[in-house]
């Protein structure tokens, strides 16, 4: 009998590690459009067990261009072509844990259409450029297409 029940236990361990796996994962690109205009692009593929995305981060190199240089512009995203086509999902960009985005990323990312918002405050209601000081992540949520692709751009401008 407590064969059985170890054999069920590692069964049920194996199935809850695989299901919980985030393996989806993104190409970061920055680079100077002028010297007024910096743009950081992130090629994504969701995971191929459930779509999701773990939190991006941008890199330190990128963040010390930005930090105290940059203000958040716009963010743009859209399918990549010739790839998976994404579900409609919603994109924060945070700051200090701040949505920079104040809500204005959902359902930023489309099946077919390329979609822009500008940073949003929600508590003064209106849209604005928030300066970069610190750590920028990137979080994306209700995706959950397997292995879909999508392309998200971040413009940064002085």
């Amino acid at each position: 009998m407590k064969k059985y029940i170890a054999i069920i236990i590692t069964v049920i361990m194996l199935m809850a590690s695989t299901s919980w796996a985030v393996d989806g994962s993104c190409t970061q690109t920055g680079y100077a459009l002028s010297p007024y205009i910096f743009q950081v692009k992130l090629v994504c593929t969701g995971s191929s067990t459930n779509g999701t995305l773990p939190t991006q981060t941008i890199d330190t190199d990128t963040m010390a261009i930005l930090t105290g240089n940059y203000y958040l512009y716009t963010v743009t995203a859209y399918p990549t072509s010739g790839g998976t086509a994404p579900d409609a999902a919603d994109i924060a960009v945070l700051q200090n844990s701040e949505d920079l985005l104040g809500g204005k990323g959902v359902n930023l990312l489309h099946a077919t259409a390329t979609y822009t918002t500008f940073p949003y405050s929600s508590f003064m209601s209106t849209y604005r450029f928030p300066m970069i000081v610190s750590a920028l992540t990137l979080t994306l949520a209700n995706q959950a297409t397997v292995s879909a692709n999508f392309t998200i751009e971040l413009i940064f401008v002085r």
